[in-house]
């Protein structure tokens, strides 16, 4: 049981590497303010333009930023 445990720390660690890097991905391409307006645009139709989701996107984001100092 000794000399597998002791392998369980590089394991443990990969993972925990593997964890971030998707996290940071993910926060980076898919919930970054400007993917999604970019997504929401495609999306959409054509009458939705760009700065009518940045306008959702930073009234959202202010009201959670209101929420969050509560």
């Amino acid at each position: 049981m000794g000399s597998l445990a002791i392998l369980f720390v590089p394991l443990s660690l990969a993972v925990v590497t593997l964890l971030l890097i998707v996290t940071a991905w993910l926060e980076e391409s898919v919930l970054s303010p400007r993917s999604l307006i970019l997504h929401t645009v495609r999306t959409r139709s054509r009458r939705v333009g760009p700065d009518d989701v940045e306008r959702l996107v930073a009234a959202q984001s202010q009201r959670l930023l209101r929420n969050f100092e509560r």
